[in-house]
């Protein structure tokens, strides 16, 4: 199924139909559950032309332990929501706020219009749901106007809806603002290398 998705993008980009490369996406179209992952989101352009000087990323309501990476072009800004019940976080403290949107603006000089694409990097914790897609609704603010790439599916779509790479290609090319998303797949192998020891018997 990756391969296949990836070959009907692949095949929609070569032949012209407008979709990926003139939007906001992530790097990557697949995470595994339950992973802590780095991400990113490519803004590829801005608003006919006029350069992007503010980038706003909405976090998906499931995803957790959000943070930034530093950038020193850029300056950036989180907002936080409450969570409707506590949770345990890293070392044992308990989390009642989550990160709810990121903000890059103020960058050293505005991204181009056109002909330069830049990456804005953070990590989360990837939901347990194997099989479910998830969306990033995005708003890139430009020097005049802003394009807000936040439109979801008309249908609910997940790994194992039948023609998937189809319906995520009619998705992606049916509105010119479509949320850029991860599907969430199930891991090959732990995350890390290494397991907390058990209890000695």
């Amino acid at each position: 199924m990756k391969k296949y998705i990836s070959l009907i993008i692949g095949t929609a980009l070569i032949t012209g139909v407008p979709v990926a490369q003139s939007h906001n996406t992530m790097t990557a179209y697949y995470a595994p559950a339950g992973f802590m992952q780095d991400l990113e989101l490519r803004v590829t352009h801005g608003c006919k032309g006029s350069p992007v000087k503010e980038v706003r990323l909405k976090i998906p309501d499931d995803m957790m332990r959000v943070s930034a990476e530093h950038n020193r072009d850029w300056v950036v800004e989180m907002k936080m929501r409450k969570l409707p019940k506590p949770m345990p976080g890293e070392g044992g403290n308990m989390l009642t706020e989550t990160v709810d949107e990121i903000i890059w603006k103020n960058p050293r000089s505005n991204l181009p219009g056109s002909g330069r694409f830049e990456g804005f990097r953070f990590r989360g914790m990837i939901p347990e749901a194997v099989g479910k897609i998830i969306f990033f609704r995005s708003v890139n603010v430009c020097e005049s106007g802003e394009e807000r790439y936040v439109d979801l599916p008309r249908e609910l779509l997940e790994a194992k809806t039948p023609g998937l790479p189809e319906k995520l290609l009619k998705f992606m090319s049916a509105t010119a603002t479509p949320s850029a998303f991860l599907i969430i797949e199930k891991p090959t192998r732990p995350q890390y290398p290494f397991a907390t020891p058990g209890p000695k018997k």
